[in-house]
């Protein structure tokens, strides 16, 4: 079987991994002349992590990503901290299997790529047209080269052509938050070792900063800000970079500690998040969609990526239980992902009116929420509210979501 993948980011390099780990010829198309990929840190918890142990490469992302071991959630006007969380590679190794890192995004998609075959990965090639017949897909290019294959996925992003093409258009929703996010690079600060691996975080009235890691060498920076609106930026929807003064603009009644780090930073780059609704179809055909093309997610559970990698493996899976009949296992991949990709969707869309509350009561009322549990807790992971989405094995699940169709069919 021959899969075409429209899409180099992070969810369609995993995704040709997975596939040419399970024995598929794959083609591998991006619009960008090379790495498509910008923006500071992306984390995979143990549910992705323990995917890339499944097809041999865990101790390659072991290598370029950050053990992130305690993460402290202060006070925005006193940094007193609230909560403790302990996150690192050991304790989610020990809890659940596979461990908890956070990369750079550019140096993640490079290794990773390093990875597939020579001739796979194809650059600087818009797709233009997909058609379909009872025999084959086919990607048509700007350039006018042809891709045919057994299945074509549509891994291109939040504003994917696929998806416009074959689906119908899907306007992405602006979430009213958008994201400053800035990079720190380990040789600008002599004492780097010293905040090895220690995450902050400062919810505020309408704000969250984030300082973690994004890979081994670099800290990343975060501001979120909710209540914004595109007609007040000069570059609308796009992203643009602004200055480290108008950042700490924001935050001019903010503890010192969280004043210092976003000073770091030479730049920002400024984000405004976008989501889709979820869909209610990602499977047409011999065409499907994966990753932000099928479920594109607000940042505020640190899933979107992620997601991407469980799509991956599940479509693997689909394709090599019904490798005969293509169209039925792109259904089946459909079926059992679209579910638990819309909850995390919807989830994280909560989330990020939870994280940047404005009543003072619904803050203390969060606040003594977190600090409670954080008494409660002896390991993370394993008693954590996110349970559902950290201790998640989706082979085992895809075998289990098999097993129960077949009993129902029986039935």
């Amino acid at each position: 079987m021959k899969a075409i993948i429209i899409g180099g980011g992070i969810g369609g390099i995993i995704s040709a991994l997975v596939l040419k780990h399970q024995g598929f010829d794959v083609e591998l198309y991006e619009r960008a002349e090379g790495n498509p990929e910008i923006g500071s840190a992306v984390q995979f918890t143990a549910n992705v992590t323990n995917i890339f142990k499944r097809i041999g490469l865990l101790e390659l992302v072991k290598a370029c990503g950050s053990p992130v071991e305690v993460r402290n959630m202060r006070e925005w006007s006193t940094g007193n901290i609230i909560s403790t969380n302990r996150l690192g590679d050991t304790i989610a190794e020990r809890e659940l299997g596979s461990p908890y890192l956070v990369f750079g995004r550019s140096e993640l998609l490079d290794r990773l790529g390093e990875q597939l075959p020579d001739g796979v990965a194809h650059y600087g090639m818009k797709c233009v047209g997909v058609e379909q017949d009872e025999a084959s897909v086919r990607a048509i290019f700007e350039n006018g080269h042809v891709a045919a294959g057994d299945v074509l996925i549509g891994a291109d992003g939040i504003r994917s052509t696929v998806r416009r093409l074959v689906f119908g258009e899907v306007e992405p929703v602006f979430s009213g938050k958008v994201a400053y996010r800035g990079l720190i690079p380990a040789s600008e600060l002599p004492d780097f070792d010293s905040y090895k691996w220690i995450a902050n975080a400062w919810p505020a009235p309408g704000q969250f900063l984030l300082q973690n890691f994004a890979g081994r060498e670099t800290i990343n920076l975060s501001l979120y800000r909710s209540g914004q609106k595109l007609e007040d930026f000069d570059t609308g929807n796009k992203t643009a970079v602004v200055t480290t003064d108008e950042v700490l603009g924001f935050v001019e009644a903010w503890e010192p500690s969280a004043k210092d780090w976003i000073s770091k930073s030479a730049e920002y780059l400024r984000w405004p998040l976008f989501d889709i609704e979820p869909l209610k179809q990602w499977a047409k055909g011999r065409v499907a969609l994966l990753g932000d093309a099928a479920h594109a997610t607000l940042p505020f559970i640190g899933q979107g990526a992620g997601q991407g990698a469980e799509d991956a493996s599940a479509l693997g899976d689909a394709l090599a239980r019904l490798s005969t009949d293509p169209i039925a296992a792109l259904k089946l991949y459909e079926e059992f992902r679209l579910p638990r990709a819309t909850r995390v969707q919807l989830e994280s869309r909560a989330r990020s009116n939870y994280m940047m509350l404005k009543d003072p009561f619904a803050i203390n009322q969060r606040n003594l929420q977190w600090r409670e549990a954080s008494k409660a807790i002896t390991g993370y992971f394993g008693n954590s509210v996110d349970h559902w989405i950290l201790n998640y094995d989706v082979a085992r699940e895809f075998e289990a979501h098999v097993a129960k169709r077949a009993g129902a069919s029986a039935a």
